[in-house]
Parts: C-alpha cells; sequence; structure tokens
C-alpha cells in the first residue's frame, strides 16, 4: 500500500499566489495556516493547506442593502480634511506651486 502525496514549497506557492516566498512562510511560522515542517526550516504545504491559506486571506464583499451600486461615485471631497492630516501635510516637503493654505 503506498500514498503519494504531492507537497507544495513556499516558493511555489508564492508564484501561484502572486506574493513573496517570505510571506507564506511567515503565514505558517506565525500559525496562521496548517503546513508540515521537516527538519529545521524546510517547510511543506499540502493542496488543503493551500486552500486554508487563500481561506485566510480572503475578503468577503458585502454590502448594506439600501448601498448604491459599487459603480457609482463617491465624493470623498464632503469628508474634509482631519487635524491630523492637515499636520501630517504641513510637515512634508510641499510640492512647488503648492499654495493651498489650511
Amino acid at each position: 500500500m503506498s500514498i503519494d502525496y504531492k507537497t507544495l514549497t513556499p516558493e511555489e506557492i508564492a508564484e501561484m499566489l502572486g506574493t513573496s516566498p517570505y510571506w507564506v512562510r511567515e503565514q505558517a511560522r506565525r500559525g496562521r495556516v496548517p503546513h508540515l515542517r521537516f527538519g529545521r526550516g524546510r517547510i511543506r504545504f499540502l493542496p488543503e493547506h493551500v486552500d486554508a491559506l487563500v481561506r485566510l486571506v480572503t475578503v468577503e464583499g458585502h454590502a448594506p442593502e439600501d448601498a448604491p451600486p459599487a459603480a457609482a461615485s463617491v465624493d470623498l471631497g464632503a469628508l474634509g480634511a482631519t487635524v491630523k492630516s492637515i499636520r501630517a501635510h504641513q510637515r512634508r516637503p510641499h510640492v512647488q506651486g503648492d499654495t493651498q493654505m489650511y
């Protein structure tokens, strides 16, 4: 009786997901996703581990029932600048010609 396992390296998963191998290893190191550890520094993943990683980073979108469609533009100008953002802008080097005063 032989069981054939296909394992994936952090580099292979990173390439599939479009992220860095460091990030994949960090998720395993922090215990956020299941993984196999063969000795010091040899991390491998089974396909179901990759599914768990994808579930970890999946953001479920939901909108209130009375919300406008996502395609509608939102006017953020009505929000105005906060005191914190004004101070941060004043500390930052200004672009030449920026004469806006707060």
